[in-house]
């Protein structure tokens, strides 16, 4: 069986979603393909060449089907979700994601696609730039905490429980009051939070007014899918 670049990184990513992002090695990688060890670096000069064409192969499509002519702050709204939802899609996504640079085709669309936006919110480059990093950023840690407490035992009470017994209320008395805010996981809700207020900033950085919150009208009502 001749092996392509497609079915090795095809493959990678199933490993990943098996066994997680420290356990993908080129050896099990070889196994799981059924070829020498080796093999794979016929398509892949390293591990490095393949994690990055993994991670930009989590971002295809990412801008596919985005007007180009709605408000600014509907495209960041929409290009935070659909990488968010990328990074979900895939076991420790967001982890890979955030271990590389990798200046590949669907990387690059995404990040077009984003300092555009920003560009026509009134930013100049260089803050539109900026910007870009500062949403991606906290798209990639939101998603990196869901991921993590996907992971915890028994849907992460354990963890919960060692939290609520080391708030002081006399010591921490605010965190006490927001205590059952605080353990993850945080989803969708709690994304599209800080999202609008990371949207309210940049409309004030730019000095374009209020924006619409990120999953809803101003009056309050959802307006839809993410």
């Amino acid at each position: 069986m001749r092996l392509s670049q497609e079915q090795v990184l095809r493959t990678a990513l199933e490993v990943l979603d098996q066994v997680g992002l420290e356990q993908l090695t080129m050896r099990r990688l070889s196994a799981e393909l059924g070829v020498q060890n080796g093999a794979t670096y016929w398509h892949f000069r390293s591990k490095q060449a393949l994690l990055e064409a993994m991670a930009d192969a989590m971002l295809a499509g990412i801008v596919d089907d985005l007007d180009p002519d709605t408000p600014w702050h509907e495209r960041v709204t929409d290009l935070a979700r659909r990488l968010r939802r990328a990074l979900l899609a895939r076991r420790d996504g967001a982890r890979l994601f955030a271990s590389l640079f990798f200046p590949l085709p669907n990387a690059l669309d995404y990040g077009e696609a984003m300092i555009a936006a920003l560009h026509d919110a009134g930013m100049s480059s260089r803050d539109a730039a900026w910007t870009a990093d500062a949403i991606t950023y906290y798209v990639v840690g939101h998603a990196a905490e869901e991921q993590l407490a996907a992971r915890l035992p028994d849907e992460g009470a354990p963890a919960t429980t060692r939290l609520v017994r080391a708030v002081d209320p006399r010591r921490h008395p605010h965190l006490h009051a927001a205590l059952a805010h605080v353990p993850a996981p945080h989803h969708e809700e709690h994304f599209d939070h800080g999202l609008r207020l990371l949207l309210t900033g940049i409309r004030a950085a730019a000095g374009t007014g209020s924006p619409t919150p990120a999953g809803g009208r101003r009056d309050g009502h959802r307006s839809g899918g993410a």
